[in-house]
């Protein structure tokens, strides 16, 4: 049975296949990975490409860049001028802008008759997890697609243990009695689980981008290859921290302890660790992010 969120797609590549598919989408949801599968889904089927392949040659590709990861107006003027010729194989283009959330006012303006107007046989697909970040003149442009967050959990073995890590470490701290004996071993362990969960986002992520980069067209430039590494980090960071918060509200369910006792201390992880999401938005660095975090939930959790 399909998923929900490829029952939606499904609904797309028939519209598209009838003539029928708005030139312009914007796929959004609260799972960076969701939107990027989904997105593809569609794609391959307007281009004919196999389940196999990331590029095309009439795929065109426009990500945030730079320090700040913005996306500039003068790469959207490139991106237009990709899009205003003819197709290289004779058949429909396709503009995929990754995280449309990052796009500068004078970029997003500079696009907008393009968005309205495209070339004959150009679709432009938006990817974003913070849809009203974007501007009301872009996404009234597009037919918004919603996709629900699905259950796609991660099975790589370090995550998992880690896990029963950052729980163990989370029931020590509502454990008032152990607190009282031992208050220093939790905060050593906070700074053991930030090591170690960086060092996993950097495996998983490198392990992502190595099966991606096997579908690169040659002649990918460097700063092409170094934006999508950082959104496949992103979105790899994004699932685990909403795994995380998502452990966090279990626990809260198992530990026995009467709710209103420990709904406020989850309410305070919750709004830290979505604070933390803005930070590293901002290229913050993932130590130091996560760092905050950590201290920020001891002193909640660990809170009277």
């Amino acid at each position: 049975m399909l998923s929900a969120a490829n029952q939606k797609t499904e609904k797309l590549k028939t519209e598209f296949e009838s003539d029928a598919l708005h030139h312009a989408l914007i796929f959004q949801g609260a799972n960076l990975q969701v939107i990027d599968d989904q997105a593809f889904l569609l794609i391959r089927a307007i281009l004919g490409m196999n389940e196999e392949q990331f590029e095309h040659p009439d795929l065109f590709h426009l990500r945030p860049s730079g320090k700040m990861r913005i996306i500039t107006a003068d790469n959207t003027r490139s991106l237009i001028s990709e899009l205003n010729r003819t197709s290289n194989q004779g058949g429909c283009k396709v503009a995929l802008i990754h995280e449309a959330d990052r796009m500068r006012k004078e970029a997003a303006n500079a696009f907008l008759k393009t968005l309205e107007e495209p070339p004959a046989g150009t679709y432009i697909v938006l990817a974003t997890t913070r849809p009203y970040s974007t501007l009301p003149t872009i996404r009234s442009r597009c037919l918004q697609v919603r996709l629900p967050s699905e259950n796609n959990e991660i099975e790589n073995p370090l995550w998992q243990e880690w896990l029963s890590l950052y729980e163990a470490w989370v029931l020590q701290l509502l454990d008032r009695e152990k607190l009282k004996n031992d208050r220093v071993t939790p905060v050593f362990a906070a700074y053991g689980l930030v090591e170690r969960l960086v060092t996993i986002i950097k495996q998983i992520a490198d392990e992502e981008w190595k099966k991606n980069s096997k579908n690169l067209l040659e002649g990918v430039e460097d700063k092409e290859k170094d934006a999508i590494e950082t959104s496949i980090r992103k979105g790899i960071r994004a699932q685990l921290m909403k795994a995380m918060i998502d452990r966090s509200r279990t626990l809260v369910v198992r530990s026995g302890l009467p709710l209103e006792k420990v709904a406020g201390k989850l309410v305070k992880v919750v709004y830290f660790a979505e604070k933390v999401s803005g930070l590293l938005e901002v290229n913050l660095k993932d130590e130091t992010a996560f760092e905050y975090f950590w201290l920020s939930s001891l002193r909640a959790w660990s809170a009277k």
